[in-house]
Formats: structure tokens, sequence, C-alpha cells
């Protein structure tokens, strides 16, 4: 269990969490650090559009929370499949409000480029979380946010 920390170190429980995994979408699963800290910076970021504040702390919870809809103290590193769907989704919401991939670019600093990352994981959907996009999209409550679902980054 997670006691009091800084957010932005937390990307080193979640590194230590997937080190060594190689298992379903281990190359995606990988990113799952780079995309926590790309949330994290995104809150700084000036640019960010102000309704999109909830979604990126959704995302940031989503990822410290232990019981999440696929959690990783029952299924291992394949747990933050979830998460990484959720900062993907995330991240083409931005993209489109910010009508550029510019915000993303600048607080990104994974190893895959982050337009190529996110259409991927959004691509890979059903592969990647089933059936579950409605239980997560509840959980984090997005229909309170009142924003629309989405088409990918183009």
């Amino acid at each position: 269990m997670i006691g009091v920390f800084d957010l932005k170190r937390f990307d080193a429980i979640l590194e230590k969490d997937i080190s060594g995994y190689d298992g379903d979408f281990s190359q995606l699963i990988a990113e799952a650090p780079a995309l926590y800290r790309m949330m994290t910076r995104l809150l700084d970021d000036k640019a960010l559009p102000r309704p999109m504040s909830p979604l990126v702390i959704a995302a940031i919870a989503y990822f410290i929370l232990p019981e999440d809809i696929i959690p990783e103290e029952k299924y291992g590193p394949f747990g933050y499949v979830d998460d990484i769907y959720l900062c993907a989704f995330v991240a083409n919401e931005i993209a489109k409000q910010s009508s550029s991939l510019d915000i993303l670019a600048r607080n990104w600093d994974g190893k895959t480029p982050i337009d190529k990352l996110v259409k991927e994981i959004l691509n890979r959907e059903k592969e990647l979380i089933g059936d579950k996009k409605d239980r997560i999209m509840q959980y984090i409550g997005y229909n309170q946010l009142e924003m629309t679902p989405s088409d990918s980054i183009d």
C-alpha cells in the first residue's frame, strides 16, 4: 500500500513494478511511467485547456488507486493496461482540445513518439481492455465531466 508520497515520483514505483515484465503488451506497459510523468507535467503546463484539468487529474489518480478496473495487485504489470489506455484517451482529448500535439510532445519523455503511442493504444482498445471502457469511464466520473466521446488523433 502506498503511503504519503510525491506524485511526481510515483513513476519510480511504476518503473519498479514493471521492471523485467515480458508478458502481454510489454512494450506498451513499458511506457506507463512516461505516460504518468506526462500527465503530472501537463498539470503544470499553462497551455493545458482548463476543461482538461479534471480529466488529467483523474488519469493520475487512476494510476495510484490500487483497486481499479484491472488491478495491478491481482494481475501484476498487466494490470497497467487500463491505466495506459486511460492516459492515451486523455492525451487524445487534450490534443483535440488544443488542436495540436505540441502540448503532448513537450511534456513527453517516452521512447515511442507520443502521437504513435496514443494511436496504437486507442486502436488496440478491445485487445487491451476488452469491453471495460465504459466501466473505466464510469469509475473516473467521465460522464460528470460532460465531455463527449471522441475520435483518435488524426
